[in-house]
């Protein structure tokens, strides 16, 4: 079960080159593509963790994903422009795809620390495939 989890993982990462980000796009300044590039980096360790049978490296990874997300949710508040690279009008839908995802992502998180590893690769596959979604409807 741990590999098919994991090969699943890996063909979404092979087969949707739009789910890893760029450094072109980190220069942009935009807390969307910051937080974009965290959780690219944090869900690679992610995937590295549940290969090793190593879920204490999950929670640390996601460190810098939190703290741009408190800087997105600070600039919502203050009504700042947050920037979507493509499809700017469907951005309450955006929000809202967010919201879920880092729902989610707290569920996971929480599967680390208790090291339940099959929740850990169960949420895995769900943020992952959040992602492909959002991309589907954000990166056209």
């Amino acid at each position: 079960m741990q590999l098919r989890i994991f090969f699943g993982i890996l063909f979404l990462l092979v087969s949707f080159p739009g789910i890893g980000i760029t450094g072109e796009d980190q220069e942009s300044g935009n807390l969307v593509q910051k937080e974009m590039i965290a959780l690219d980096s944090a869900l690679k360790t992610t995937i590295d963790a549940i290969v090793l049978n190593e879920p204490g490296r999950i929670g640390p990874a996601f460190d810098e994903v939190n703290t741009i997300r408190e800087q997105v949710e600070h600039a919502v508040e203050h009504k700042a422009r947050i920037t979507l690279p493509r499809n700017q009008k469907r951005f309450k839908e955006f929000v809202r795809l967010d919201n879920k995802f880092h729902h989610e992502l707290q569920v996971l998180l929480k599967a680390a620390k208790k090291n339940k590893m099959r929740v850990v690769q169960k949420q895995t596959h769900r943020l992952l495939d959040a992602c492909v979604r959002c991309h589907a409807i954000f990166r056209k």
